[in-house]
């Protein structure tokens, strides 16, 4: 009988498995792909939608509107062609844009259109007696409308025709 030697140290290095380090570099690459698939399912689902953007106008020009009557000066909801923002209006009619951030600029993402029933800027009154309007959200596949009666903002679903 023979014990050692040659044969039996290449047959114990071939079953010896993996070491320490190679069971952590594996867990390394594991893990590291593990977070790459959740950060890109992640980005995929915050994507911005009609619905989010509908809502948004509608959380902002509450904001707007609530900040006109607690701070007693006239605000005005302004529209550019890709978005929309707020300003302070002056007693003699000028215009401040307003840069906090509740009131800050909005830039709409690429394929979202903001359409108005009325021309801007439209003023939010300091008594609740703001004028009143629409605006329509919408992607081509979705439409949300949001409302603003003068007082508060909804925004709701328009049904597909």
């Amino acid at each position: 009988m023979r014990f050692g030697g040659a044969g039996s140290a290449a047959r114990r290095a071939s079953q010896a498995g993996m070491t320490l380090i190679e069971m952590l570099i594996v867990l390394a690459i594991i893990g590291v792909a593990a977070a790459a698939v959740t950060l890109g399912i992640g980005a995929a689902t915050r994507k911005p939608s009609v619905e989010s953007e509908a809502r948004r106008l509608a959380s902002r020009l509450q904001a707007a509107a609530d900040d006109a009557m607690l701070g007693d000066r006239l605000v005005a909801f302004t529209a550019q062609a890709h978005g929309y923002g707020f300003a302070t209006m002056s007693p003699n009619g000028t215009l401040a844009a307003r840069t906090d951030d509740a009131l800050a600029p909005h830039t709409l993402p690429g394929g979202i259109t903001l359409t108005l029933d009325t021309r801007p800027p439209v003023v939010l009154g300091v008594d609740g007696a703001g004028k009143p309007m629409s605006a329509t959200i919408d992607n081509g596949s979705q439409r949300w409308l949001v409302r603003y009666d003068g007082l508060t903002a909804t925004a709701v679903p328009v049904p597909a025709s």
